[in-house]
Parts: structure tokens; sequence; C-alpha cells
């Protein structure tokens, strides 16, 4: 598959667990150039989280977005799960062919997860606001989730929005900007089943697995995964470089044309920096 035309996107269904799943194709496939895959983070899609870097990342490369699903029923959520979603998009798009991999938030833990677990499937790897284990921190900011959630607190957006975004961002909108964002923010049995896999991220003892050529992005003002958890990440993968960006947990609504910029000059040549260089960010 093989569209031509970056502002076009075919959309695709495959069927998983019971479940189906739909991927965004745009872009072209160049020779020597691997596809992109994107996987999104909780509460989002391929719209929410990549509106912006999804059309702009299809002007230079083939790129597969995957909206994440539910799988069926109501058991509790877990990571096997949605790489098996992120595994039969790659293979509906892209065949065998390895893939470039790029995820944001819990797309970034599912990501470093399917890296370690399916080596010879990543050639690079992008881990945007990622994390390995879920700290004391990140659960109490869950558990208080999941008690305004309880009550159907009318603040629960706007909680959601104070966590996500920096200080900065937020002083710079209106009431009525930020009333408007929280209105869009999904809450319904997935996102819930979401935020329970949130408090209870592992996957310590694969990160040792990666072999894919690897750049780790944390964000400054992440009051969700701060970037401690992105250098942890970037420590414990071998072929890893490391850079942050000014932003809260929120990047990409935030800095989007930034992280764009990073994104694309890892992809176009991921050995530009050797393992373990810091990559200090552009200044004007």
């Amino acid at each position: 598959m093989t569209p031509t035309d970056p502002t076009t996107r075919q959309t695709l269904t495959v069927r998983v667990d019971d479940t189906d799943v739909r991927l965004h194709v745009a872009g072209q496939r160049r020779p020597g150039q691997r596809p992109l895959v994107l996987v999104h983070g909780s509460t989002g899609s391929t719209d929410s989280h990549y509106g912006y870097l999804f059309p702009m990342l299809a002007f230079d490369r083939q790129v597969v977005s995957i909206d994440l699903a539910a799988p069926a029923g109501d058991a509790p959520l877990v990571l096997e799960q949605l790489e098996r979603q992120v595994l039969a998009a790659i293979e509906a798009a892209c065949g065998d062919q390895t893939v470039d991999l790029m995820g944001y938030s819990l797309g970034a833990v599912l990501a470093a997860d399917l890296a370690a677990r399916h080596p010879a499937r990543v050639g690079s790897l992008v881990l945007v606001a990622g994390w390995m284990q879920t700290d004391g921190h990140q659960r109490l900011r869950n558990r208080i989730w999941h008690e305004l959630r309880a009550a159907r607190a009318e603040s629960l957006p706007a909680y959601m929005m104070f966590c996500a975004f920096s200080p900065a961002f937020i002083r710079l909108r209106t009431e009525a900007e930020l009333a408007q964002m929280a209105a869009r923010i999904p809450l319904d049995g997935f996102v819930d089943r979401q935020m329970a896999l949130n408090a209870a991220i592992d996957i310590r003892e694969r990160i040792g697995d990666i072999r894919a050529t690897t750049l780790v992005v944390g964000c400054t003002h992440d009051q969700m995964v701060p970037p401690e958890h992105a250098r942890l990440l970037f420590g414990g993968i071998d072929d890893a470089r490391y850079t942050q960006i000014d932003a809260g947990h929120a990047v990409v609504f935030e800095r989007p044309a930034e992280l764009l910029c990073q994104v694309s000059r890892f992809l176009d040549a991921p050995q530009r920096h050797p393992a373990g260089s810091v990559i200090e960010p552009d200044r004007p």
C-alpha cells in the first residue's frame, strides 16, 4: 500500500481479538526509507494526539497511525492486548517490513514494550513522554482521577487539563478556551481501563532487550510523566539519545512544531548523534 499524495489519508479496519481497530495511512514510501507507525496515548486517537504531526510527517515518508480500541469485555486492560492491535496494523499496512515506531505517553510504553518483544520489527524508535514503571507520584494522581471519575465530578476534565499542560500554556489561554479544550476530552469505559493500566505499568525487565536506534523525548514541565522517567528510559536502552522539550505532558499540543523537527531530524539520520548523546534543543 503506497499512497502518493500526503494529503490523502486511507483508513482501514483490522479485526483483533473480536474488536475492530482503525488505522490510517498517508504519504509515500520512498526508496530505502521505512514506514513510520504512530501510537497515541491515553484518551487519544490519531486525530486528537497526532492531528498536527500525522499530516506533516507524511510529507516526507509513509505514515501509519492506529486508533487503539477497547478490547471486547470489561476485564482489566493489559499491554499485550494493545500491542496485538499495533502489530496487526503494521502487518495490514506494511506486511512483514521493518518499521520505525513512535509512541506518545501510554503509546510510548506500548512502543517500547513492542520493540523489546519484537526487535526484528522495529528499526528506529521514538519515545515521547514515556515511562517504564509507574511510581508513587503517578499513582497518587491516578487515584485522584479515579475518585473524581467515580464521583462524576464536573471538575475532572479541568483536573486533566491542569495535569497535562504546562503553567505557561495555561496562562496564555482564556477560561473559555480552556473549557472548550476540556469538553473535547473523552470519558468512557475504555478511558477508565486505560487509566487503570497506567497505574500498573512495569516494563523494566524488557527495556534492555530493545535493539532499535532510539530517540527519547522528555518534557520539562511534565506533571504526569516527569522527565526523570524519560531519562530512565534513555539510560536503560543501549542505542538511545535524549532530548527535552520545554512543555508539559501534552507536548503534542504545546510544541508540535518543535517535536516534529526533532523527530524528523532523527528519522532522517538516526545515527547523526551517537548512542548516549544528549541533544540540546534549538534556541533562537
